[in-house]
């Protein structure tokens, strides 16, 4: 599997969780890496990719959401 694929799949995921637990995790993760002025620098284009991608989910409204998680779930 390549790595797109993999980011889709992980942002699939991620989209269908409902367990606060889970999205606080990662938007702990979000937060400790984005505070940091050098963190960008020490991330690799892929981390800095899913977690912009992940920002611009939590920017969305729910029915966006709604509409992303339909087109996504036709895949599975």
């Amino acid at each position: 599997m390549n790595q797109q694929t993999e980011k889709l799949e992980l942002i699939e995921w991620l989209v269908k969780q409902s367990d606060s637990s889970v999205i606080e995790r990662f938007q702990k993760l979000k937060g400790e890496n984005f505070n940091s002025p050098d963190s960008e620098r020490e991330m690799t284009p892929d981390e800095r990719a899913f977690l912009y991608r992940i920002q611009f989910l939590e920017d969305r409204s729910s029915q966006e959401q709604d509409e992303c998680r339909d087109f996504y779930e036709q895949y599975l």
